[in-house]
């Protein structure tokens, strides 16, 4: 009696909070297009940390300059003591492109848990538009993401935040990272359409300059190995008359380079979840660890058959694993439409089983410290 009371909870909270989440995409708003008139374009900053990037950073600015917008905006490279050739590379491109600057952080700066958040408020301090809008120094923009993302700011709102995809190859690894992006991504959706926001992405995260200073920006979260970005629409969602908005734009998905290995994905997973208990907010902290609960549940709950009768264990996983697997199936179904993404749905079954024992193992340690910066 005490599994199935236990089991119930879990799942019921569990499917609690994914009916939340697909009411919440369901509450899709309604942002006007981009006014012609330039005099009403907003000037945006593009802000680009970056550290040891040489694979990917040309690619990038090429994608950033190609960029149709017709407001004043400018590009941000914020280098963090990269050892590679993309300061050279960076440098390079900047003296042909005045719409392009670098930044150097000294070498000799002490080394934090979050040197990210160190680079994006160097970028800040020194960015002159009025919209700050975030890039990952290995995505390739599409021509029409800073146009779609700077019209979402143009029509009221304070906080952007576009959508994103995993790129990369055929392989299980890959599409097991393009699914589970697409959770993420839904997540985000559904909390910045109540004006709710849950969590956040700084591959395609935009906001307003006096907003980001207004808020606290970064203060008292260097060292926080994660949460440039969820942490701080936290601290913004308290700012009075703040105002959130989600890019649904399908034109204007940032892509995003996947791991290439489980390890590498394991301690992706054990970055952002080593902060899970240090959230502002206790009770965003209690919500994460009841779901947290509900997959440790799942990944002990098949074990139960070792040590009681399988017609009873047995029923007890399958009904938590069948809840999960229908209500995150609902989530995904409903995004990946707006989104044009049905195609991943395929390997949904196996995404979730793997799932499980990743996330269990990643919250330990991540708290451990088992992850590296760049």
């Amino acid at each position: 009696m005490f599994f199935i009371i236990i089991a119930s909870l879990l799942a019921l909270a569990y499917l609690g909070l994914m009916l939340y989440l697909w009411t919440g995409l369901l509450a899709k708003k309604n942002y006007s297009q981009l006014s012609t008139l330039n005099s009403q374009l907003p000037s945006v900053s593009i802000v680009i940390p970056m550290r040891n990037e040489e694979m990917f950073i040309e690619a990038a600015l090429n994608a950033l300059n190609a960029q149709k917008y017709a407001g004043k905006w400018e590009a941000i490279i914020v280098n963090d003591r990269s050892t590679d050739k993309s300061p050279e590379i960076t440098r390079r491109f900047c003296e042909t492109h005045p719409n392009f600057s670098v930044i150097d952080i000294p070498q000799d700066l002490p080394q934090i848990a979050s040197p990210k958040k160190r680079a994006l408020n160097t970028g800040f301090l020194a960015a002159k538009g009025e919209f700050l809008l975030i890039a990952d120094a290995d995505c390739i923009p599409p021509p029409n993401w800073l146009n779609s993302m700077a019209a979402c700011y143009a029509s009221g709102a304070s906080v952007v935040q576009g959508a994103k995809a995993n790129n990369g190859g055929k392989n299980f690894l890959h599409a097991y990272q393009r699914l589970e992006t697409l959770g993420f991504t839904l997540i985000e959706a559904a909390g910045f359409n109540r004006n709710k926001p849950i969590l956040a992405s700084s591959a395609s995260l935009g906001y307003s300059r006096d907003l980001f200073f207004k808020s606290g920006g970064f203060e008292g979260l260097y060292d926080l190995a994660s949460g440039d970005d969820d942490m701080l629409i936290h601290r913004m969602a308290k700012v009075e008359g703040t105002k959130f908005a989600y890019n649904w734009d399908t034109g204007a998905i940032m892509p995003t380079a996947p791991a290439d290995s489980w390890k590498v994905l394991l301690q992706q997973r054990a970055r952002w979840g080593s902060n899970g208990a240090k959230y502002e907010n206790k009770g965003y902290s209690a919500f994460l660890f009841c779901i947290y609960a509900f997959f440790i549940w799942l990944l002990i709950s098949p074990w139960l058959m070792f040590f009681m009768p399988i017609h009873y264990a047995l029923p007890l996983f399958l009904c938590s694993f069948s809840i999960k697997l229908l209500s995150d199936f609902s989530l995904l179904f409903t995004g990946a439409i707006r989104l044009k993404s049905l195609k991943f749905l395929w390997c949904l079954p196996l995404v979730e089983l793997i799932q499980i024992p990743l996330f269990a193992a990643a919250v330990p340690l991540g708290m451990l410290g088992w992850y590296k910066w760049k």
